[in-house]
């Protein structure tokens, strides 16, 4: 925190060279996280393969894992931090007030409140840490599609670190529980949306094995933290929002429903109805949204922020996670040991001017290019042999998300990587990341919000000759 601060003030000092600011802006951008944000001493990019600044000049179809900062973002960040530097009306304190009064004004019911973390999977220590609160006694914490939406998501609905070092608090033990939390007796559940082949279950299957798993819990005198799944990462929902409002309606205070929204592939307007029927949502600004990875959030809704006020949170797990100015003030823990994540707040400043543009765009011109692109992505891989829709193309899915098989099961994850790198004088392209879905590996391919914001005023002829070359180079690596 000391160095990240160091480097904030000199990162605006008008004696500092244009191009050094830039560095620092870049390294402060991956400050506040783990290790798969940090930049690589080499290549200058994170582990999602992302640079520190924006790369314009590379094809980014990666939404559904990570992108870089966009030039908007880079210069949203990079405002926020001058305005800090300087002193101009802005405390450290007032810019996360700010952040999070942008982020409620986007996506917040009356009375709601937003405590940002590092990222998704920070949101979920978050929400585990709520629940603890308000259960006070054993928790059993359901989880949707845990293999379709983080791989450090089952460790954390644990109470568990998830890696071997915290965003906030160095080295950990990876797999051991958090500190404080060794004693909680908390329960990880699992719903799977797929069979074991692969194929889609049924949703009044998956509702009906929430229900029925919040009902065992219940009867044992345990308090249940249920996951209502968005979007996984190929697009698809686990546990229908009708299906918790009753699951929640019949175990009213015994049951907190926490929305996954990571994709923020959802409109405004339904995250709005979700914290009205009383659900939390998690959100983060690095999908969809285009922001740089890492900025998360955990929306709450009136009522439950209500209660929580009235049951102070245990600080000391989540120290090595979240910092002072993460939380509103009414919620906010005695004894976090970090004032703030300053790194977080300009990552959460990029990702809010990129929402803020998108949403600046018709929502009938939005839906209309996010269904151009779909169309696109979609005709080029009816044309090639070598690939397949997974699901058989069923619809509808997240908007701008499509996943991709190699039609003879092979290993898509050397062409993704070949693809990344760019070799043989092509252009990089970036996809998400390979997700196994049964036996085989399927590849993303993905629309944001910066890609939508530019098409609405240039159009997707550069979205369309990006993809022409991303096929064409993809089927050049399968021969």
């Amino acid at each position: 925190m000391v160095a990240a601060s160091a480097l904030m003030r000199s990162a605006g000092r008008a004696d500092v060279p244009a191009a050094a600011r830039h560095q620092r802006l870049g390294l402060l951008l991956a400050s506040g996280g783990d290790d798969r944000i940090w930049l690589d001493p080499v290549t200058r990019r994170n582990r999602y393969g992302a640079p520190g600044a924006p790369s314009p000049d590379e094809l980014w179809f990666s939404s559904s894992t990570a992108s870089p900062v966009s030039p908007r973002g880079w210069a949203a960040a990079g405002e926020a931090l001058e305005r800090l530097v300087e002193g101009r009306s802005l405390t450290i304190a007032a810019w996360f007030d700010g952040l999070r009064d942008r982020l409620l004004a986007l996506y917040g019911a009356p009375g709601a409140e937003a405590v940002l973390a590092a990222s998704g999977t920070e949101a979920e220590l978050v929400a585990l840490g709520l629940a603890l609160s308000l259960a006070r006694g054993p928790l059993v914490n359901i989880v949707v599609a845990p293999a379709e939406t983080g791989s450090g998501v089952p460790a954390a609905a644990s109470g568990q670190h998830f890696l071997g070092r915290a965003s906030l608090g160095g080295e950990v033990t990876r797999g051991a529980r958090l500190a404080g939390w060794e004693d909680a007796c908390v329960a990880m559940e699992a719903i799977e949306i797929r069979e074991p082949c692969g194929a889609l279950r049924r949703q009044s299957d998956v509702d009906q094995e929430a229900a029925g798993r919040v009902d065992r819990a219940a009867a044992a005198g345990a308090f249940a933290l249920l996951h209502v799944l968005d979007a996984s990462k190929t697009g698809r929902p686990g546990v229908s929002r009708a299906a918790a409002a009753g699951i929640l309606a019949r175990h009213a205070g015994r049951v907190m429903v926490v929305v996954d929204a990571c994709q923020l592939r959802c409109a405004p307007e339904a995250i709005r109805d979700d914290l009205a029927q009383g659900f939390a949502v998690m959100v983060t600004g690095s999908k969809f949204a285009g922001g740089p990875a890492f900025s998360g959030a955990l929306l709450l809704p009136a009522a439950m922020a209500d209660r929580l006020a009235a049951r102070p949170l245990r600080a000391a797990p989540l120290a090595p996670y979240s910092a002072v100015l993460d939380w509103p003030a009414r919620l906010r823990p005695a004894g976090l040991a970090h004032p703030a994540n300053l790194g977080l707040g300009l990552r959460w400043s990029a990702a809010l001017a990129e929402i803020e543009a998108f949403e600046r765009v018709p929502a009938a011109r939005r839906a209309a290019l996010l269904t151009d692109f779909e169309r696109a992505v979609r005709s080029r891989v009816a044309a090639d042999p070598g690939l397949e829709l997974i699901d058989n193309g069923l619809r509808p899915g997240a908007p701008g998300l499509i996943a991709v098989f190699h039609a003879d099961g092979q290993d898509p994850r050397p062409a993704y990587e070949v693809l990344a790198r760019g070799e043989g004088g092509a252009r990089p392209c970036h996809l998400g990341q390979p997700v196994l879905i049964g036996r085989k590996a399927a590849l993303r391919v993905c629309a944001s919000m910066p890609m939508i914001t530019d098409a609405a005023e240039h159009g997707l002829a550069a979205v369309e000759a990006g993809l022409d070359q991303m096929f064409e180079s993809w089927a050049k690596l399968r021969g």
